[in-house]
Parts: C-alpha cells; structure tokens; sequence
C-alpha cells in the first residue's frame, strides 16, 4: 500500500478565493453558516478556516458556493478571485 500526504500549505490563491468569497457574500447577504449548510458541513468554523486562509475548499465545494455568488462555476470563481477572466 502507498500512503499519500497532502501538503498543508496554503497558496496565494487559497488566501485570494477566500478574499473574494467573504467579500462577495457581504454583498449577497450571505453567513457562513448558509455555505456551510451548502457544502454540507456542519460547523461554520469550517467555512471560516478557508475564508481566512488556514484550509483550502475543495474545487466541489466551490462549484456549489460559485452559484450562491453569482458565478457559473468553480473556474469562474477561481478566475474573478485572482483578477483574471476565464478562458472560453
């Protein structure tokens, strides 16, 4: 058997999506609690851990937040959180 280990770093864009999403749900009324209920977590604590920087969302969970603030997807959300369009 081979064991995988995940890197705990957090990247520039980990702490930009989270950014970007607290700011947009400012804008949309939104707690973390409503995302959390969302990506079908439980405790808010774990929507504020990625919103500021400590863990990353999965790419699943952030196609199912994107809508919520009123972006298409995943890379959308990706795109507007690092100031860049996405490529068609």
């Amino acid at each position: 058997d081979i064991l995988f280990v995940m890197n705990a770093k957090i990247s520039n864009t980990d702490i930009a999506i989270g950014a970007y999403l607290d700011a947009r749900m400012k804008d949309k009324h939104l707690t973390q609690m409503d995302i959390a209920k969302a990506i079908d977590r439980k405790a808010q604590s774990y929507v504020s851990d990625r919103l500021t920087g400590k863990k990353s969302f999965l790419i699943s969970e952030l196609d199912i937040i994107a809508p919520m603030v009123g972006l298409p997807d995943s890379l959308a959300l990706i795109a507007a959180s690092v100031g860049r369009r996405r490529v068609e």
